[in-house]
């Protein structure tokens, strides 16, 4: 406690007493006897706090060396890390921990990293970005660099085209037609070609061949017995009132590009597209080989409900392919199409949708 403030209360003090008991007494030896009283009192209560003061400084300088010793101890059994052999914090990327591995079956636990592995399969396209407002330079491979391996910037900013991707648009076969739809562009034009109804090999899909004819390399002059047999497809239809005209022409077709679409879609039991969002290239009906005991399976097609022939005479029926109609074969038991929605024995159509 200050001094100063002592000895100022204490005077105050004093005053009071005095003039308190010389309006009580008038004695002068009694107040200076009860000042004494009074002023040996406040020695003692500041000798009091002087000593507790004391306690207080000891007890801090204790506890500052126990926290210096503890730290000390510590430094030396277990640096912090970041002040360890190799100066990081072991367990993040790029610092080392020394581990030892072991096995867990057939797995290794805490064991080196081994090769990088084979990279994945590319990723399916992102969806189109809107349009931009200035026109932006893509400079390919096939372009110049500038010095230093830099490619020159004509027209804007050069920027990274992203991943290769389908530009050209969807390509499909309209069967049964020679032409392509108005939206689409012809890429050639052919005539329909397959196995035969009876072969037990060759292929089993049709192929559109060129009418333009085909290119050959070395060919080997004369009929072989080690191939397969590629012939001409004809229209089966003999129970199907609108389209039995057909019965044993050829079947053309064409092979077509859409520019500015970029997915192609057969819809097998209907004539129309999933949703707007499609564009229809054509409607038609669903056709393959017939279901018999001397035919061999082949692929359906959709083929155009037109049904465009090609002129010329017909095959015999050892060397032809043949198309038919589809019919759905619908059961309320199980074993069939769902009923209902399908009727049994009625013809399926198809549609072929591009997006």
């Amino acid at each position: 406690m200050n001094i100063l403030l002592v000895y100022t209360l204490f005077l105050a003090h004093a005053w009071m007493i005095s003039a308190s008991t010389l309006g009580n007494h008038g004695s002068s030896a009694e107040v200076v006897n009860e000042l004494r009283a009074k002023l040996e009192e406040l020695e003692m209560n500041q000798k009091s706090l002087q000593d507790e003061v004391s306690q207080l400084r000891e007890q801090t300088r204790a506890i500052g060396i126990s926290t210096d010793q503890s730290r000390t101890k510590r430094d030396a059994a277990q640096p912090l890390p970041g002040t360890g052999e190799h100066g990081c914090i072991p367990g993040t990327n790029g610092c080392p921990v020394s581990v030892t591995p072991f096995s867990v079956g057939s797995s290794c636990i805490l064991c080196p990293t081994g090769p990088r592995g084979y990279p994945g399969p590319v990723g399916s396209p992102g969806r189109d970005g809107r349009d931009g407002r200035d026109a932006v330079a893509i400079v390919t491979a096939d372009e110049g660099v500038g010095a230093g391996g830099i490619p020159p910037l004509t027209g804007g900013p050069t920027q990274y085209g992203g991943p290769p991707r389908n530009t050209t648009g969807a390509v499909y076969v309209r069967w049964g037609h020679s032409e392509c739809p108005a939206k689409s562009a012809l890429i050639y034009t052919g005539v329909t070609a397959g196995p035969t109804h009876g072969d037990t090999g060759s292929g089993a899909n049709q192929l559109c061949l060129p009418a333009a004819g085909p290119i050959y390399d070395e060919p080997v002059a004369g009929v072989g017995t080690s191939r397969a047999s590629l012939y001409g497809v004809e229209y089966q239809i003999d129970t199907f009132p609108a389209r039995n005209d057909r019965l044993w022409h050829d079947v053309p077709c064409a092979v077509c590009k859409a520019p500015s679409r970029f997915a192609h879609l057969v819809v097998p039991g209907r004539n129309e597209c999933p949703s707007n969002e499609w564009t229809l290239e054509y409607g038609g009906y669903l056709m393959a080989e017939r279901s018999h005991t001397s035919h061999r399976r082949s692929m359906y097609i959709c083929v155009d409900r037109e049904m465009q022939t090609v002129d010329r005479a017909h095959g015999n029926a050892g060397t032809r392919g043949l198309l038919n109609l589809v019919e759905g074969r619908c059961s309320g038991t199980g074993g069939g199409i769902p009923c209902g929605p399908y009727i049994n024995g009625y013809e399926l159509t198809c549609a072929v949708c591009t997006q």
